[in-house]
């Protein structure tokens, strides 16, 4: 009555856990998380602003006050 009796199937064995999160490759899981997606688009959204600006040498400017000329 006191003894603990271990039973086994045949499909339990000594292997060891598989974690299927893990077993996809990192690059397949990076392309399905939403934080990557994001970051592309800004990195897209940085170099239109750079393309767009003509390499950010667009500068806001101040425009100077029309001076008028009275004869």
């Amino acid at each position: 009555m006191g003894e603990i009796k271990h039973h086994h199937h045949p499909d339990e064995g000594t292997r060891p856990t598989v974690n299927h999160e893990y077993s996809v490759p990192y690059w397949r899981r990076t392309h399905r998380d939403w934080r990557f997606w994001i970051g592309v688009c800004f990195i897209f959204a940085a170099i239109a602003v750079y393309v767009m600006s003509v390499d950010l040498s667009v500068v806001p400017r101040r425009h100077p006050a029309s001076v008028s000329v009275e004869r």
